[in-house]
C-alpha cells in the first residue's frame, strides 16, 4: 500500500476534520490592507516533488516560509486600553510553572513574556543588544569576564526594586546541591566557583562579583567561547525577597513559582483557570511607561476550533496558529493576517532513544554499555518515517524534513551536506539494515525477533496534540509496522504536556521508555553542550562518549573564536551524531501566528530595541477598534 493511499485511508476514517493540502508549495495572498479589511490576490499554485524536498530540505522550507510577512503594519491609531484576547490552539493545559528557574514548557514561556521583562533582548542575529535595556553587558575575552550593569530603575509587581543581586540569587538557587530543577548545566558551571557551591566546598560563588549598590555585577568565566554575546551565560534574575524563608527543595512545587510567581514585566498575573486560562491587568507602575492595553486575556483552545474563532473575532491572535488547518478555506480570511518568522520563530523536532541514565549524586549522565535498542533498529526507526507524506497532507506542506541537527535558515553555512540525511523516507533500506543485522519474522505474525530470537518490542513516548499530530503518531507507528518492528506507545497512549515532562526525566531513567519525539527552538549558539552535554539533565537521552566529549571541548575553547576553526567543530558535531544514530533530526515547521486586523504593533521581528514594535514588546502592544474585526464583514 502506497503510503499516500494510507494517509487517505486513515483520514477518511476518522471523526475529526483534518484538511489535506494539495501537494504543493503553501503561499499566501498578497495583502493590500487598509486597516480594516484586506483585498484578496489568489497566489500561483506551485509544486515541490519529493525529491526536491528530500534533497533540498533548506531550500523548500526557506520558499515556504519566505510567503509570509513579519509584521502587519496597523495603521490605524491606537485606541486607549482595551482588552487583548489570545489563543492558545493545543489539547495541552497550561503548566503554570512561570519561574524560569524551573519552567519547561514553551507555553508558559509565552505567558512570560508580559509579565517578566528579562535583563536584555536581542536582535535578529540573536546577539544581546544594548540599546535601550534594563541592563547592558561588556564582555572582556581577556579576563573572561561578562560585567552587567543595571541602567534603569525597574520594580518587581510588589513594588520591590529589581536588583543584580537577584541574578546573584537565581545562580545560587540552580547551583544549590537541593535544586530540583533543569538548569544546572554549562551555563552556570562555568561560572567561576559554582562547582565548588554546589559540592557544599563554598559559601557563596567566588566568579559573582557585586557591587555594594548592587547595581553592577561582574561575572567570571572558566570558559570564554564566542557565544558569549548569544545569551551564552545565565541572565534571568529571581526575587531573592520573595523566597525569603523557603528551602531550594521546597521551592519547584511551592505557590511562589506557579500562580503566585512574581513578575517585573509591562502585565501582571491577575487571575487564573488552572490549565485553562490566565488574565492580566497592565502594570501602572512598568518603569518604560503605561502598556497601551488595559488587561490581556490568555485561553487554551481546541486547535479544530481556532480558525472558526478567528474568523468569529473571538480571539486578536492566535499563538501558532494550527498548520492543519490552514486550508483553502481560512487561509484567506479578510480580517486576520498570517504572520511568520522562521529565523527566530522556528520548531524543530527529533527523536531521542535512551541510551543510559541520570546519576543524580554524581550529577551527569551514565551511558549504558549495551543499550536495548541497538544501532540498526535506531536507524531502521528513523528512515520508515514518511515525513514528506505527512507534512503535505497532514500540514499543508507548513513542515518539511530537515537535514540537519542545525536549523539552515539562520546559518546555512553551518550544515554538512556531505553526511546521508538519517530521516529521508527509505522503507526498503530500513528493511535491508533490520536482515543484515539478524531482524527477522520467525514466528510469522508479522513483528521482527531479536536475533537471539527473543521478542522485540520498543516503546515509544510522545505528546498530546493538535488531531492532526496525534493522526501523525498513528502513521509512524503504521510506518514502523510495514518494516516488521512492534512499536507501542508509552502507557499505550499519548502523553499530555505536564506528564510528558516529568517522563523525559523518570520514565527514561527507569527504563520503561525507549525513544521519543521532542522538540526545540534553534538560536544563534551552535553549541550543544547544553542540551547534550553529560552534566545536564536537558541530556535526555542520557548519552555521551569520549568522541562527544572531545567536541564538546572544542566549542567550549578558545579557539572556536576563529570562524574556520568554527566551521570544522560545528560540521564534526554533525558526523558525531549521524555517527552514534542517537538522535534523529526529523522535521522543521513554520510557526504561524494569525492577528486580527485591529490589532497594532504586532510584530515577529527581533529588532533588538524595546522601543521599537517587535515580539517582545507586548507593552507598545494596541488596539484600533474596541470591537475585533470579522470575516468578510
Amino acid at each position: 500500500m502506497s503510503k499516500k493511499y494510507l494517509v487517505s485511508s486513515i483520514l477518511a476514517a476518522t471523526t475529526f476534520l483534518v484538511a489535506c493540502g494539495g501537494g504543493g508549495n503553501v503561499t499566501t495572498p498578497s495583502q493590500v490592507g487598509n486597516g480594516n479589511q484586506t483585498t484578496i490576490t489568489p497566489p500561483p499554485q506551485e509544486t515541490v516533488t519529493v525529491d526536491e524536498i528530500l534533497n533540498n530540505p533548506f531550500e523548500v522550507l526557506e520558499q515556504v516560509s519566505s510567503q509570509f510577512a513579519t509584521a502587519y503594519n496597523n495603521p490605524n491609531p491606537i485606541i486607549p486600553g482595551g482588552e487583548l484576547r489570545v489563543a492558545m490552539p493545543q489539547t495541552a493545559p497550561i503548566p503554570g510553572m512561570f519561574d524560569s528557574l524551573f519552567q519547561i514548557s514553551v507555553i508558559d514561556t509565552q505567558i512570560r513574556e508580559f509579565t517578566h521583562e528579562p535583563l536584555f533582548v536581542v536582535g535578529m542575529d540573536l546577539n544581546i543588544s544594548n540599546t535601550g535595556t534594563i541592563a547592558t553587558v561588556e564582555f572582556d575575552r581577556e579576563t573572561r569576564t561578562a560585567t552587567i550593569t543595571k541602567n534603569h530603575v525597574s520594580y518587581w509587581h510588589d513594588g520591590v526594586p529589581v536588583t543584580l543581586d537577584d541574578l546573584v540569587f537565581a545562580h545560587e538557587v540552580i547551583a544549590h546541591p537541593d535544586y530540583t530543577g533543569p538548569r544546572w548545566g554549562n551555563q552556570i558551571s562555568n561560572v567561576v566557583g559554582a562547582v565548588e557551591y554546589r559540592n557544599g566546598e563554598a559559601d557563596y560563588i567566588s566568579g559573582l562579583v557585586l557591587s555594594e549598590d548592587k547595581m553592577q555585577l561582574t561575572i567570571h568565566f572558566i570558559d570564554f567561547p564566542p557565544t558569549m554575546p548569544a545569551l551564552g551565560f545565565w541572565s534571568s534574575p529571581s526575587p531573592r525577597h520573595h523566597w525569603a524563608g523557603i528551602a531550594v527543595a521546597d521551592m519547584e512545587e511551592h505557590p511562589n513559582a506557579r500562580h503566585e510567581a512574581l513578575g517585573n514585566g509591562p502585565f501582571i498575573l491577575n487571575a487564573m483557570v488552572p490549565g485553562e486560562s490566565v488574565s492580566l491587568v497592565r502594570n501602572e507602575n512598568y518603569w518604560r511607561g503605561v502598556p497601551n492595553l488595559e488587561s490581556v486575556t490568555i485561553e487554551v483552545i481546541d486547535p479544530l476550533m481556532t480558525p472558526m474563532a478567528m474568523q468569529e473575532g473571538m480571539y486578536d491572535i492566535a499563538l501558532a496558529f494550527p498548520q492543519s488547518q490552514f486550508t483553502e478555506q481560512f487561509r484567506y480570511m479578510t480580517n486576520v493576517q498570517f504572520l511568520s518568522n522562521p529565523f527566530t520563530n522556528n520548531n524543530n523536532f527529533w527523536l531521542g532513544f535512551r541510551m543510559g541514565s541520570w546519576d543524580a549524586e554524581q550529577g551527569r549522565v551514565v551511558t549504558d554499555e549495551t543499550p536495548r535498542i541497538s544501532e540498526p533498529v535506531r536507524r531502521a526507526i528513523a528512515l520508515a518515517i514518511d515525513h514528506v507524506g505527512a507534512g503535505r497532507e497532514l500540514f499543508n506542506g507548513l513542515t518539511v524534513p530537515t537535514g540537519s541537527i542545525y536549523f539552515g535558515l539562520r546559518r546555512m553555512d553551518w550544515i554538512d551536506r556531505s553526511i546521508p540525511t538519517s530521516n529521508n523516507f527509505d522503507p526498503g533500506l530500513a528493511r535491508q539494515i533490520l536482515d543484515e543485522a539478524g531482524y527477522a519474522d520467525i514466528d510469522g505474525d508479522g513483528y521482527r525477533e531479536r536475533p537471539d530470537g527473543s521478542p522485540l518490542t520498543i516503546v515509544y513516548a510522545a505528546q498530546t496534540g493538535s488531531p492532526a499530530n496525534e493522526l501523525n503518531r498513528q502513521l509512524e507507528i503504521q510506518n514502523w509496522r510495514d518494516v516488521g518492528l512492534r512499536v507501542v506507545f508509552w502507557q499505550n497512549r499519548l502523553v499530555e504536556t505536564p506528564l510528558f515532562n516529568d517522563m523525559r526525566t523518570n520514565e527514561i531513567d527507569n527504563g520503561e521508555v525507549d525513544f521519543f519525539m521532542i522538540g526545540w527552538n534553534f538560536g544563534a549558539n551552535p553549541s550543544p553542550v547544553n542540551l547534550f552535554g553529560p552534566e545536564t539533565q536537558n541530556n535526555h537521552t542520557r548519552y555521551t562518549s569520549p568522541e562527544w566529549q572531545a567536541i564538546f571541548d572544542r566549542f567550549e575553547s578558545d579557539e572556536m573564536w576563529d570562524e574556520d576553526f568554527l566551521l570544522e567543530t560545528v560540521k564534526m558535531w554533525q558526523r558525531a551524531v549521524y555517527d552514534a544514530a542517537v538522535i534523529f533530526p526529523t522535521n522543521a515547521a513554520i510557526t504561524l501566528m494569525a492577528v486580527n486586523n485591529r490589532v497594532a504593533n504586532f510584530s515577529m521581528e527581533l529588532t533588538g530595541d524595546p522601543s521599537v514594535p517587535s515580539f517582545w514588546t507586548t507593552h507598545l502592544w494596541g488596539l484600533t477598534s474596541e470591537t475585533p474585526y470579522i470575516d468578510g464583514q
